[in-house]
């Protein structure tokens, strides 16, 4: 399973990330150091040529200071945009909205699993956390709390620094919101 951005995003990626990185003076190999990626692949990333995944995108945004919707959006858009596609062109994640606050970012998302599909996010960092609510379908969720099966209706909340993994074992597509507070980029 592929667990990449789709390349509608690597444009807004790509010029963001050069953009910001140019303000605050950092060359590559201090910005790639800091947010611990090898140089090629932010040079790669920076091109607008490499499939890169959401947790890279987490640490080079926030070795930046910026908020995850900062560096995949359009410039001054609040339009959703998909962050993510699987092997699937049924399994895709969305960011619909994001608020930065005092302390905390809060990111809205919606996500979709075709049947048999996955995704295995790696660890946050502490502090961050997640609730899902299934729309339809069937969610496999597993977690530091363990495994959970969720059903239309169901909701879940956790801690997010352990990683986790969604999961669609039915044979019907997987819908489900995703609510992420984490604490605000520094």
């Amino acid at each position: 399973m592929s667990e990449h951005t789709p390349l509608q995003v690597f444009s807004h990626v790509a010029r963001n990330l050069r953009e910001a990185r140019q303000q605050r003076g950092l060359s590559q190999e201090k910005l790639a150091a800091s947010a611990e990626v090898s140089r090629r692949m932010l040079v790669n990333i920076e091109a607008g040529a490499s499939n890169v995944s959401i947790a890279t995108l987490d640490r080079l945004a926030s070795a930046l200071g910026l908020t995850f919707s900062e560096l995949v959006r359009a410039p001054g858009s609040d339009a959703p945009v998909r962050v993510w596609q699987g092997d699937s062109n049924d399994s895709h994640a969305t960011l619909l909205h994001s608020l930065a606050l005092a302390g905390c970012t809060l990111e809205l998302w919606q996500w979709q699993l075709a049947p048999g599909d996955s995704y295995l996010a790696a660890p946050d960092p502490a502090g961050c956390g997640e609730i899902v609510e299934v729309h339809s379908g069937t969610l496999q969720l597993a977690c530091a709390g363990g495994e959970h099966t969720l059903q239309a209706g169901d909701t879940a909340g956790y801690g997010t620094e352990h990683g986790y993994r969604y999961h669609n074992p039915g044979t019907s597509l997987l819908r489900f919101q995703r609510s992420i507070v984490m604490p605000a980029p520094g």
